[in-house]
């Protein structure tokens, strides 16, 4: 292949841009294009590229864990990519290979070589789009947080797939960093019982979002906030009717520092991820804080997995169940932004109040006029636990229970009822411990989401 571009570069923790940008002319005729970028990384000090053509974006790729020599490469022509790259015709014109600098702690030098060819490619397979899902409307559990090897993920998208199946999902958001390259073949994986949601992880330098349910892709890159902000990138996901959900808030280095944020831009939160350990209680503090403030922020969980069928990356050990019209894209992610949907680590909820002739689930708004009674029915319930009433963000009663398949029925009350919200814990609790609260994270079976007061 003839070189369109060589070029040598240094970063450093001096250097301030967040990005580099190296243009390079695609002359007519060319069938192929190979963009390679190639570093020795001694630590942390990640560089991922994007490739841009004429008519947009064309793929990412990242190597965040690996050190020593590093080399991320992008194919493409029409017909066939390799990871993270898009298919498809290889415009003449003016193309741009594009460097994120995330953590840059070390000074490396990097080599970005663009080689073209005049030859057709070998052509992958086409997918074809299959039943998403089906029109029954019920409860359904799924993942909103999983990769691919397309970005950083070990599994591929028919691994993630066959894993969501054997661990019971009935719904699955594909969220790789930046790129779109497995939404083709996520699509002809789906069925009448699995129905996926195309998704990607906006990965900033100061936090990470998930942008659901998108038509097409949305630019991640937000870090030259001068040109194209967070509050940018969420407008654009809600005018494709997507949902934004910020990630693992206080990941250390990973979590949410986008302090000019637009919480009213913002439709759900994870307040339980499955790697961020001591983390989650934070995020339920940081959670009450929004909803105090009158934000009506819908409280969901992530794996983050990263390999489908291993570890604590494995699906099915946590879920967002919603209460959806339909299992299909469009209404799982209505009963998401609706909140009409709970975290477990197992058990099954259903949670609502009343007050006089007024009733209301989670999501809903109770009107008030007297007294509130909270009922929930809690079943497949595998350990002893306390059951714990949030009101405003504050304790307001609780119950411990014992180990139940069946359904067990709680029913709380409050006679001084105020504009607000309640919520639900549930946390695993040793039968024969008498001390602390009980909210201890890594006993976490079940999160409700709000129920409204007016």
């Amino acid at each position: 292949m003839p070189n369109l571009l060589e070029i040598t570069g240094t970063v450093s923790p001096e250097t301030t841009a967040a990005y580099l940008r190296h243009s390079f002319n695609v002359p007519e005729g060319i069938k192929q294009l190979r963009v390679s970028l190639r570093y020795e990384k001694p630590g942390i000090c990640q560089l991922y590229l994007s490739v841009f053509g004429p008519n947009g974006y064309r793929g990412s790729r990242m190597l965040p864990g690996a050190v020593g020599l590093i080399e991320e490469v992008l194919e493409f022509g029409e017909g066939f990519g390799t990871l993270g790259a898009i298919a498809g015709e290889i415009e003449a014109g003016n193309w741009i290979a594009f460097l994120d600098l995330e953590r840059t702690a070390y000074t490396v030098d990097y080599t970005l070589t663009v080689e073209a060819s005049l030859e057709d490619g070998l052509k992958s397979e086409p997918f074809f789009a299959t039943e998403n899902g089906n029109d029954a409307p019920g409860w359904y559990r799924g993942e909103l947080h999983s990769h691919t090897h397309h970005s950083d993920g070990h599994s591929s998208t028919a691994e993630l797939v066959a894993a969501a199946r054997r661990y019971g999902l009935d719904f699955l958001a594909l969220t790789d960093h930046f790129t779109t390259a497995a939404w083709a073949e996520l699509h002809s994986l789906s069925d009448e019982k699995l129905c996926v949601i195309t998704s990607l992880e906006m990965t900033g330098h100061r936090g990470h979002a998930n942008f659901h349910g998108l038509q097409d892709w949305i630019n991640p890159f937000v870090d030259e906030f001068e040109t194209w902000s967070i509050n940018d990138a969420a407008r654009a996901v809600r005018d494709q009717g997507g949902l934004v959900c910020v990630n693992h808030p206080f990941a250390l280095d990973l979590g949410w520092r986008y302090h000019e944020f637009d919480w009213n831009l913002c439709d759900a939160i994870e307040i339980y991820h499955h790697l961020e350990g001591s983390s989650n209680t934070a995020m339920l503090t940081l959670w009450d804080g929004l909803l105090r403030a009158g934000h009506r922020i819908t409280g969901v969980a992530g794996t983050d997995s990263h390999d489908a069928v291993k570890g604590r990356h494995r699906l099915g050990q946590v879920f967002t169940v919603v209460n959806s019209s339909a299992l299909r894209s469009e209404a799982i992610l209505k009963g998401v932004r609706a909140g009409c949907a709970y975290v477990t680590l197992g058990p099954t909820l259903n949670f609502w109040a009343t007050s006089g002739a007024s009733t209301a689930g989670m999501g809903e708004e109770l009107e008030v006029n007297q007294t509130v009674t909270l009922e929930a029915r809690i079943s497949k319930l595998q350990f002893p636990a306390r059951v714990i009433v949030m009101k405003n963000g504050f304790y307001h009663a609780h119950q411990d229970i014992a180990a139940s398949e069946t359904e067990i029925k709680l029913e709380f009350g409050d006679q001084n009822p105020q504009a607000g919200y309640y919520r639900l814990e549930v946390f695993a609790k040793d039968a024969q411990r008498q001390d602390g609260v009980g909210r201890e994270w890594q006993n976490t079976l079940l999160l409700s989401n709000p129920i409204y007061v007016r």
